[in-house]
């Protein structure tokens, strides 16, 4: 008798069941149909890449969680804790020469290394899109409105927040912030913590810009607010234009010039979208414009924007708020009612299988059982292959949701099922 030697799977991760798996990629697919009808491509990033990719502006928040190792050449990796960068390393090591705009998609699993709790994982998967090549605001526009319908296409409710980094961060130079202080500042007030923020600003206007959350007349306030700061300004006329952009395809927003994303590399516009029944990670979108990330790797400046959807929540918030999907099912179970009948079951499995999801007995089962098994995997039909069907190059075919059978020609299967 072996020595049993239990070995569970690392913290932060999990396993998915075929069923998980199987509801996990019907959303899944829902998402891609929607961002390919808008002419995205799909791409894919090494798992790993060197350390000082997310080291230069990813942010505090995920430099302090990344998974860092050093190969036996003693080169310092990482496993990717975002997606961003390494696509704006791809463009420019493989795609620069590509014409723009570049519409491009992933959907893998990132890794941080964080304090596993319901809605945060050390690997855990995005869907996200970057649209690189357009400073336009018609292309904030365009990325809003993907998330917003991938959303909608899955009928989940949810709640869009809009607000502009570059208003913040031309204000903050104008009052004279440290640059090297800002970036801190910003996860602060990512972070919601006010009382950090007042205590490095002292300036009432800033605080009160920060607070700003609601509709269209948000931006007078703002606009009073930033009456002397000039930069700041055509920031803020850079949101209007496109808000304006988003009233044309008619999505239901708020304003909030609180959203500090604390990745670093964001310059313009950024947008959230929050699953309130989520509680306190019902966030599971966040994105917007940057226009300088992929200057650091290219030398020349070419403008972007994009945004990841956090998959995980997504499936929690499908669960939460009681979205149908429905259940994947086999259809055919091949039923061959002796040995003898295995080569023959065999030959109309493999036919079938050309135009049909397949199943046919291994396990050596009476008919009976191989009927029990076909109900509990919800099977469609299951074709019974018996010498007496054979002589006559027919078979009995069963389906299973209303019990009818009946003979009928080996070549008018497809017919029948169909």
């Amino acid at each position: 008798m072996g020595i049993k030697k239990e070995i569970k799977r690392p913290r932060g991760t999990r396993d998915f069941t075929p069923e998980e798996m199987e509801r996990r990629e019907h959303v899944e697919n829902l998402i891609k149909s929607v961002i390919e009808s808008y002419n995205y491509r799909r791409i894919l990033t090494p798992t790993f890449e060197h350390s000082e990719l997310f080291e230069l502006k990813s942010g505090e928040e995920i430099r302090e969680h990344m998974y860092v190792f050093e190969d036996k050449s003693g080169r310092k990796l990482c496993l990717r804790p975002e997606a961003t960068a390494s696509i704006c390393r791809m463009f420019a090591q493989t795609l620069r020469k590509e014409r723009l705009p570049l519409r491009l998609y992933y959907s893998y699993p990132m890794f941080r290394y964080e304090r596993p709790q319901k809605g945060r994982y050390r690997e855990f998967w995005q869907i996200g899109i970057e649209l690189i090549g357009s400073e336009r605001p018609e292309a904030d526009a365009e990325v809003i409105d993907i998330a917003v319908n991938s959303l909608k296409r899955i009928d989940l409710n949810f709640i869009l927040e809009i607000g502009h980094m570059g208003i913040l961060r031309e204000f903050m130079k104008e009052l004279g912030i440290r640059d090297d202080i800002q970036p801190h500042l910003i996860t602060l007030i990512d972070k919601g913590d006010l009382d950090k923020v007042g205590r490095i600003v002292d300036n009432k206007k800033f605080l009160e810009l920060i607070q700003l959350n609601g509709h269209m007349d948000v931006l007078d306030d703002a606009e009073a607010l930033l009456d002397e700061y000039k930069r700041a300004l055509e920031s803020l006329e850079n949101l209007r234009s496109i808000l304006y952009w988003l009233k044309i395809l008619d999505i239901d927003y708020r304003i909030n010039l609180g959203i500090g994303r604390g990745i670093e590399y964001y310059t313009g516009m950024v947008f959230e979208i929050r699953i309130p029944e989520l509680g306190a990670q019902s966030q599971v979108c966040g994105g917007g414009r940057y226009d300088n990330l992929i200057e650091l790797f290219s030398g020349i400046r070419v403008p972007a924007s994009g945004f990841a959807f956090g998959f995980d929540r997504i499936m929690d918030a499908v669960e939460l708020q009681g979205i149908d999907i429905p259940e994947k099912r086999v259809d055919v179970v091949i039923a061959p009612t002796n040995q003898n009948m295995r080569e023959d079951a065999l030959k109309i499995a493999s036919h079938l299988r050309e135009y049909l999801s397949v199943d046919i007995d291994v396990m050596n089962r009476k008919l009976g059982k191989i009927l029990e098994y076909a109900d509990e995997i919800n099977a469609r039909f299951v074709i019974i292959v018996g010498p007496e069907d054979i002589r006559e190059e027919s078979v009995t075919i069963r389906n299973m949701d209303t019990g009818e059978q009946r003979r009928i020609e080996i070549k008018e299967i497809m017919n029948f099922i169909q």
